[in-house]
């Protein structure tokens, strides 16, 4: 009988295992009202942050429909901060 083969890769206390429950993003369009203006948000689920603001309903659908079928910042989680136009909740 072999013996068990021993684990090559050795965690320490305080190491982060990779996430294998990555949540899947999904990118919706939604209209909101700013002032007289009517603009349309490109939302990113499951943050809620907004990712883009569009005058037109065209170009924000173009971006979330991209988004949707490439799925580009799948891997780090969602866009990153940097690039997003405005937080959930802060455009009171």
């Amino acid at each position: 009988m072999p013996k068990p083969k021993k684990q090559k890769v050795r965690f320490h206390r305080g190491d982060k295992r990779p996430n294998t429950l990555t949540k899947k993003l999904k990118y919706k369009v939604k209209m909101a009202k700013e002032g007289k203006k009517i603009l349309w948000n490109v939302i990113e689920e499951p943050t809620n942050n907004i990712v883009g603001k569009y005058f037109f309903e065209d170009d924000a659908q173009s971006l979330s429909d991209f988004q949707n079928k490439h799925r580009v910042w799948q891997e780090n989680g969602g866009i990153p901060k940097m690039l997003w136009n405005y937080t959930a909740g802060s455009y009171s």
